[in-house]
């Protein structure tokens, strides 16, 4: 039995890992942390669950072996540094860290602790896309050129999304992550430079960080990659992505018709997936795969470099919005 204590109490824990959590066996949510006793009751009533608002007590409860961060982005340094104080493994929600300082602290946490930081990126995990890595793999495309990534909503959930202070910036740091991982699931390269323009068009008067991006890369094997990404979505959400190939491309709508769909010279099909946002998003077969890690010790489809790494892009796509130029990325590990 792994005990998991859940580091916050919005949306996301409530409505993606808590529920998550509780589905898979050989699971235990040991605690819900929150900044108050009434939100941490409230969510912690749900899975039976004791109820706290105190990190360090939730890390030093030998039930506990891991600490799930599904909080804003000012508290992921600390609650992975006290989880890695206490011996305790760490998934953290995307973004990794608000910067790569940030992050450099935490890799080096538990690796002198000798604990794991799985990198919470539910993109790699879209049943969808592991369909579509199947005909990639197979050739079914041809050499795949170019990918491209969609993901919108209107509006945050939470007004600590408009505070840079807490959130570490707007669409790209919140968004953007999202695009890229799959940018870089497909490309299967490092990349090499971006290329980005941002503004700050509908939600200016909450915030100074950006609400809408566009992001163009190139990654080190010449894939050109596409990333479209905004909290300035007006009256639906976007999750979309396409691969192109030599000889077709494939485009998957994950929350419209939550299909794939595949067009090549001799073939036009689609893989509807009718199935819960649970497991057509991912997270169900993410967590599992967290912890089915940790059992047996394999390496993770998503640790704390990979979060890293993926933040070492943002960085450079924040360089280049000031710059007005393409930047580099900083050294990765793929």
């Amino acid at each position: 039995m792994i005990g998991v204590s859940v580091i916050g109490a919005g949306f996301w824990a409530r409505e993606m890992h808590l529920p998550a959590l509780a589905q898979l066996p050989d699971v235990r949510i040991t605690s819900v942390v929150a900044t108050s006793q009434e939100s941490a009751e409230r969510a912690a009533a749900t899975v039976k669950a004791k109820a706290l608002t105190d990190i360090a007590a939730a890390a030093a409860d030998p039930d506990t072996d891991v600490l799930d961060i599904v909080a804003p982005p000012d508290v992921h340094l600390k609650a992975v540094e006290i989880a890695a104080a206490h011996g305790k493994h760490a998934i953290c929600i995307k973004p990794l860290a608000r910067n790569l300082t940030e992050a450099d602290r935490m890799l080096a946490a538990v690796k002198e602790a000798g604990t794991r930081l799985f990198y919470a990126e539910n993109v790699p995990f879209i049943p969808a896309l592991h369909e579509a890595s199947k005909v990639v793999d197979a050739g079914g495309i041809g050499t795949v050129f170019r990918v491209k990534a969609c993901e919108g909503i209107g509006e945050p959930h939470s007004p600590w999304f408009f505070d840079p202070e807490r959130s570490g910036g707007g669409a790209i740091l919140d968004m953007a992550v999202h695009s890229l991982e799959f940018c870089r699931f497909f490309a299967k390269a490092p990349v090499s430079t971006v290329y980005a323009e941002a503004g700050t068009f509908v939600h200016g008067k909450k915030t100074t960080a950006e609400d809408t991006a566009v992001l163009t890369l190139r990654f080190a094997n010449g894939v050109i990659g596409q990333c479209e990404d905004s909290w300035s979505l007006k009256g639906a959400m976007d999750s979309r992505f396409e691969i192109f190939g030599t000889k077709g491309r494939i485009l998957v709508d994950n929350l419209h018709r939550q299909p794939l769909q595949l067009v090549n010279d001799t073939a036009g099909w689609s893989y509807p997936l009718p199935i819960p946002g649970l497991v057509a998003d991912g997270h169900l077969a993410m967590l599992g795969h967290f912890l089915d890690c940790l059992r047996s010790g394999a390496p993770s489809l998503s640790d704390g470099q990979v979060g890293r790494d993926v933040l070492a892009v943002v960085d450079a796509a924040y360089r280049s919005v000031a710059s007005g130029r393409r930047e580099e990325i900083k050294e990765t590990t793929r």
